[in-house]
């Protein structure tokens, strides 16, 4: 996600134990079936564990903990799993980002 489980983040040099990190999500979701079938990306409802995998999309609350504590919440729009959208931020060093995301990114 934002800056947790975003693509070429280093998890190695950040100190955190990502095994023990859970997550807790609360709002709308797709099916990664229907994404695959009217969204045309087919990588989305490929999953290589037996768990049934539903993909945030619409108003939501998404929470990352490690332990009891919370190092990353996200509330706002989501849109095919990514923050998208008017939405609000706290990382894992407390600063928040308010207003508009686009594709995990805050716009501002």
């Amino acid at each position: 996600m934002f800056g947790l489980f975003k693509k070429g983040h280093d998890a190695d040099n950040d100190g955190l134990d990502y095994d023990s990190v859970t997550v807790h999500y609360n709002g709308a979701v797709l099916s990664p079936d229907y994404i695959a079938d009217t969204l045309s990306k087919p990588e989305s409802a490929e999953q290589s564990y037996p768990y049934h995998m539903l993909v945030p999309h619409g108003l939501g609350k998404l929470t990352y903990k490690l332990h009891d504590v919370v190092i990353e919440q996200y509330e706002g729009m989501f849109e095919v799993g990514q923050y998208h959208g008017v939405g609000m931020l706290i990382d894992r060093h407390g600063e928040v980002h308010e207003g508009e995301f686009s594709e995990n990114r805050f716009a501002g």
